[in-house]
């Protein structure tokens, strides 16, 4: 009951938001994206480049992973595709992580505590405004903490075939919300069926290559789909291959936009007009690894500004400025952005303690920093990036909270 109430709590807040805050705030390109590709799925028109829906002649894509975009041609076909209405489609992943935040905080650490950590969750401001951006953020929140939650409950009460199947398929609708989630395989996957208790080994290992092989179930179709529409076996071509070139190049390797993202680098990648998609993609992988392997000895000072901008551990104006291009507002980041530092610092303490109270299985929770931590350091340094880990992060600040309440009850 009391959850219940928190999830509908986390509904209206951000609901409020869409109609509130954001109102009036112009969707930034990826948001334009995802909204136009929704809609040409829902209207018949396939997978393809949402600029050529205003050409004679559709053209196929796997510029961007999928299940965001078929997540929106469903909301848009039962809702519409207004402004809107594409930014409410967040309420209903934005209640499944307080739902699951709750769910995992009352296994991990008791009903009181899971519950304050869904509380957190429902009222967090960055995941407000993660939720109503219109952007794939949206989805890979709920999935990464789903599958942290079955890898628990895999860990703690043992082995059993419908929870090895929600792992599997988890763990590859994640992969095709983004493409690095598959690392959730070896993350979770893997030390949640090695610490399940009293299992045989055999049962491991085929526990294990079930959840392997469901995830390929699920994934290998679109990256074969891909291959015969675009000539690359993959999940996406263009976002990965964006991210390398604006990340890696002279622009983001010293001066204000050191750790960041430049979108003239990812320009200024020259191929043939008209190229195919594959061929685009193989330029821009191409330019940033050539950057990254030529200026390696930067890296170091790059990574670690890459690491502060995503935690939020920099200049807070600059990080604003930056979210308002992607579909949010200045002065909510503004203020956003210091309060996600804070529980950043605050949270990882609590996760720490966590681990060392009770124990390896208590890991699995920080999984999702780890997921960070390595997203950014191969990538850049973006806010939005971090959002996977809130509500993990809730988890710790409520852990440390449960404690320092215990402790004044004790004194007392």
């Amino acid at each position: 009951m009391q959850l219940g109430l928190l999830v509908a709590l986390g509904v209206a807040l951000r609901a409020a938001y869409v109609l509130l805050v954001v109102a009036h705030t112009k969707p930034g390109l990826d948001a334009v994206w995802y909204t136009l590709q929704g809609g040409a799925i829902g209207d018949g028109k396939g997978y393809v480049v949402p600029t050529s829906l205003f050409a004679e002649r559709t053209v196929p894509t796997a510029g961007f992973p999928p299940v965001y975009p078929a997540y929106q041609a469903a909301w848009q076909w039962l809702f519409g595709g207004g402004p809107t209405s594409v930014r409410l489609a967040g309420v209903v992943p934005g209640a499944a992580t307080v739902a699951l935040a709750g769910v995992l905080g009352r296994r991990a650490l008791g009903a009181r505590a899971g519950l304050l950590a869904a509380a957190i969750v429902a009222v967090d401001p960055i995941l407000l405004a993660v939720d109503g951006a219109a952007m794939s953020e949206s989805a890979t929140v709920p999935l990464v903490l789903a599958a942290v939650v079955v890898g628990h409950r895999i860990a703690t009460d043992g082995v059993r075939a419908g929870r090895v199947v929600a792992l599997g398929l988890l763990c590859g609708v994640a992969a095709l919300s983004r493409q690095d989630l598959l690392l959730l395989l070896p993350l979770v996957a893997v030390p949640a069926l090695a610490w399940a208790p009293d299992v045989a080994r055999l049962r491991r290992v085929a526990a294990g290559a079930v959840v392997v092989l469901l995830a390929a179930v699920v994934v290998v179709p679109w990256a074969w789909r891909n291959h015969r529409e675009v000539d690359a076996f993959t999940v996406s071509t263009l976002s990965p291959s964006s991210v390398l070139a604006g990340s890696n190049c002279a622009q983001v390797y010293g001066g204000p936009d050191l750790g960041s993202w430049s979108f003239p680098c990812v320009a200024a990648v020259g191929v043939p007009a008209g190229a195919p998609e594959a061929e685009l993609a193989s330029a821009q992988q191409h330019a940033g690894l050539a950057y990254a392997r030529h200026h390696a000895g930067r890296l170091p000072l790059v990574v670690a500004a890459r690491q502060a901008r995503v935690w939020s551990l920099w200049d807070p104006r600059d990080l604003a400025r930056r979210d308002a291009e992607e579909s949010r507002r200045y002065g909510w980041q503004l203020v956003a952005r210091p309060i996600e530092a804070g529980m950043a610092l605050v949270g990882v303490t609590g996760l720490a303690l966590l681990v060392r109270r009770r124990g390896r299985v208590a890991l699995l929770a920080l999984v999702p920093v780890a997921l960070v931590v390595v997203t950014a350091t191969i990538t850049y340094g973006n806010p939005r990036f971090a959002s996977i880990s809130h509500p993990v992060l809730a988890l710790g600040v409520a852990y440390l909270v449960s404690v320092g309440s215990f402790r004044a009850r004790a004194s007392r």
